[in-house]
């Protein structure tokens, strides 16, 4: 026994002893890599783009806006009501400076009456999107080539739009905006260099084809102007500069569709250039690009005191191949973070509205400091940011739409996966989010092109005004000098319910959901600086802070403080009853989208709705359907056909005898051949194919008496109960059988009553054959 122990723990310890030396001979383990918390700043866009300035690095007091100077305008001459862009070039092409892309043929027509004339089409049914205008695909993007002693234009950079300029006259320059991609319009925002001027040259600029038929810039708007040499000498950023500002209706139409002869609107402003050399920019607003947004994320990440609140994830990759992140902004502490509240903030769903990116800027750049109040809400909150939602947009210059075509803050009630991944995996995210824990307020940050001060939209079911929904937006105003309460509106229309507000408030029934605007103008005709926005950014987080305390008494001794939001009530039920009447830029859908017979040429099947599957059908079934035959052309080639058949007089052929069969199979074709070919030709009938666009609640209405009485008349047929006279003949009687069918049950059939009717004998009794012969003619089987 103890033998065998011994001999036990010798080889125990022999496997020992080769395990050490095994792990002796492995190679020492590698150093452990920093952990990578910097984005890589990769824009993908549909042509390539130059590298922009280094715009906002410091945020330094902007240069003194530019007084309203005057001179004599030149006024464009009064042609044709009915000119459209294409016969704008096609007279002026022989003054044309800039196009965007050296190969575009401006000048060509399509075969149909849909000559988009600053469209560009993206294809994405195959891996790698392609460009087409006009149907030709661009292949090698170049700039036409100036003469150096010329004005020069450009925009071939990160959100420049400008697609191409014509010298009207000296010092006078003409300049059609580029589409939305893949749309027909949604020409509001613009972008664009200048260069070559001299110090003191004064041009004028005119931009053709603007969509909206208001503006700011009618009530004292300035362009945003950027100057390469002061911000080398004075170190100045974007300032509001230009003068001689108007505008008014364009003389050309819209070319969809040309019938409704609906024209566009023009903006005129002049600029004085004050250095040689220089090179200008000339924006809409505050440009804030999907790089800056890059730059901006990684200063945060690298900072070791803020990334410690700070987390990114890539939450889906946009159509054109860029990424959409979301962020998440709470303490690491594990203290009470069962109890933490959630919020929501969203940005840029609209590309060529940028303020909303400066605002979740000014959020990010709180929630992350080391102020109490910021520490407190990371201690209380856990914040999901979705700091730019449409990406695409942003980098090819769009105003409001995406690559695919359609406005983004319109697909929240049924989005695609496929068109439209960021507003899918975010709805999806957050209602993920909202089952974890409770979301007490979700804010949609966007821009207002026709009203000045910043303002919300938001949602309640009465129009009252004393209402739990209206509360925090009054308390925003009251924290946030650049907010004006008056201007809020609290409604739900069907024009807007297929946005991120409404469809996030009626899903998640949440109260606090808003549509955040801050104006591209400013507040009391003054302009916003991008400082201003930033603040509007810290406000909100102010008063956010407010509520939380409110809402967390339970935890906190604090039972003396006053109720803030009894507070807020009171102040709203001594306010008078507004109407909620607002018109603007959080409107209806966009008319500038394209047909369901172009969208369908350019994405994959998978991405189709019903609307367009439908209208795949119908087209399909019309090449199938045969073409209607003219009467006298089918007799005609019957005739013809029947003199090729028939044998010549002349002819020593003999036709063939009924009695013989015919050389030929094909010479005669038997009766009923021909009519089972004729069977096989024919088609069935159309479906009914309803434009359901169309349908008004009156037409719905007569369609639903229609059908009801189509019903009423079934039922009647049903309950109602046949009577069948069988007879039977013989040559001394008939027999007639009344039978009743029955409707609670699933027998063939009784007979309820038996009638006899004889030559004479009424009262004879029948043999029991007849009587079986009775029973098998009444379909009854209860005789066995």
């Amino acid at each position: 026994m103890n033998s065998n122990n011994n001999n036990n723990n010798d080889s125990s310890s022999e496997d020992d002893m080769q395990v050490y030396e095994t792990l002796t001979k492995l190679p020492p383990a590698n150093d452990l890599l920093p952990r990578k918390l910097t984005i890589d700043i990769d824009v993908k866009s549909l042509y390539p783009l130059k590298a922009l300035p280094q715009f906002c690095k410091n945020y330094v007091s902007f240069l003194e806006e530019s007084t309203h100077r005057h001179c004599a305008i030149q006024e464009t001459a009064a042609g044709d009501e009915n000119r459209t862009l294409l016969d704008y070039y096609d007279e002026n092409k022989q003054n044309l400076v800039y196009k965007r892309f050296d190969q575009l043929d401006l000048g060509k027509r399509t075969t149909n009456d849909r000559t988009y004339f600053a469209t560009l089409i993206a294809n994405f049914k195959r891996a790698q999107p392609k460009v087409f205008f006009r149907g030709e695909a661009l292949f090698d993007q170049k700039l036409t080539s100036c003469a150096s002693d010329q004005i020069q234009f450009d925009s071939n950079f990160e959100s420049g739009n400008l697609f191409c300029a014509f010298k009207k006259s000296e010092n006078v320059y003409d300049l059609i905006i580029q589409n939305d991609i893949n749309t027909r319009g949604n020409t509001q925002w613009f972008f664009f260099s200048v260069t070559g001027a001299k110090a003191g040259q004064t041009i004028q600029f005119n931009l053709l084809n603007h969509l909206k038929s208001g503006s700011l810039f009618n009530e004292g708007l300035q362009p945003a102007v950027y100057s390469l040499k002061d911000n080398q000498i004075n170190g100045s950023e974007w300032c509001r500069d230009g003068f001689n500002i108007s505008y008014f209706k364009s003389p050309f139409m819209k070319e969809y569709p040309l019938s409704l002869k609906r024209k566009y609107y023009q903006l005129r402003f002049h600029y004085t250039f004050k250095h040689n050399d220089d090179k200008v920019y000339f924006a809409h607003s505050y440009p804030y690009t999907y790089t800056n947004l890059l730059e901006f994320l990684n200063t945060q990440l690298d900072d070791q005191e803020r990334n410690q609140h700070l987390s990114r994830k890539v939450l889906c990759t946009t159509l054109g191949g860029n990424t959409c992140e979301v962020l998440t902004i709470t303490s690491n502490s594990l203290q009470r973070r069962a109890y933490r509240k959630g919020v929501v903030f969203l940005a840029r769903q609209h590309p060529g509205e940028p303020q909303g990116s400066y605002v979740m800027q000014g959020i990010i750049d709180f929630l992350t400091s080391n102020t109490p109040q910021a520490e407190y809400l990371r201690q209380n909150c856990i914040f999901k940011l979705f700091p730019m939602m449409n990406p695409d947009g942003v980098v090819n210059g769009n105003y409001r739409c995406g690559l695919e075509g359609s406005d983004l803050n319109r697909r929240w009630k049924k989005p695609n996966k496929y068109l439209h991944p960021s507003v899918y995996y975010a709805k999806k995210y957050v209602k993920g989010f909202s089952k974890e824990r409770q979301i007490i307020l979700v804010i949609d940050l966007h821009g207002h092109s026709r009203k000045q001060s910043s303002f919300v939209y938001g949602c309640a079911y009465s129009s009252q005004v004393k209402t739990i929904e209206r509360v925090f937006a009054l308390l925003m105003a009251k924290l946030n000098p650049f907010m004006d309460y008056p201007s809020c509106t609290f409604r739900i229309e069907n024009a807007k319910d297929k946005t991120a507000r409404i469809q996030l408030w009626r899903e998640l029934k949440i109260n606090w959901v808003y549509t955040y605007e801050c104006s591209f103008y400013g507040q009391q005709k003054k302009h916003y600086q991008i400082k201003d926005y930033l603040n509007c950014g810290v406000s909100i987080c102010n008063a956010l802070s407010q509520i939380v305390k409110d809402t967390s008494k339970e935890f906190t001794n604090q039972a003396n403080v006053p109720d803030i939001q009894q507070q807020m009530l009171e102040e709203l039920g001594k306010m008078p009853q507004t109407d909620d009447q607002d018109n603007g830029s959080d409107s209806s859908q966009s008319e500038a989208e394209l047909s369901d017979d172009e969208l369908v040429q350019l994405f994959q099947p998978k991405t189709y709705s019903t609307k367009q599957k439908n209208f795949l059908k119908q087209q399909e079934f019309n090449k199938k359907k045969p073409q209607p035959v003219n009467p006298k052309s089918t007799i005609n080639t019957q005739k013809a056909s029947i003199l090729q058949e028939s044998p010549s007089k002349n002819s020593d052929q003999k036709p063939p005898m009924s009695s013989q069969k015919p050389k030929n199979t094909l010479y005669r074709i038997q009766a009923p051949q021909r009519l089972r070919q004729v069977e096989q030709t024919k088609l069935p009938d159309p479906p009914l194919m309803v434009d359901k666009s169309v349908q008004t609640d009156d037409w719905m209405y007569r369609q639903w008496l229609i059908q009801m009485g189509k019903m009423k008349k079934q039922q009647e047929f049903q309950s109602f109960t046949p009577t069948r006279n069988i007879y039977k003949s013989s040559s001394q009687s008939v027999t007639r059988f009344i039978v009743k069918n029955s409707s609670t049950k699933n027998d063939r059939g009784r007979v309820d009553s038996i009638s006899l009717v004889t030559s004479g004998l009424q009262n004879k009794l029948i043999s029991s054959s007849q009587q079986r012969q009775m029973m098998r003619y009444s379909g009854s089987n209860f005789m066995s």
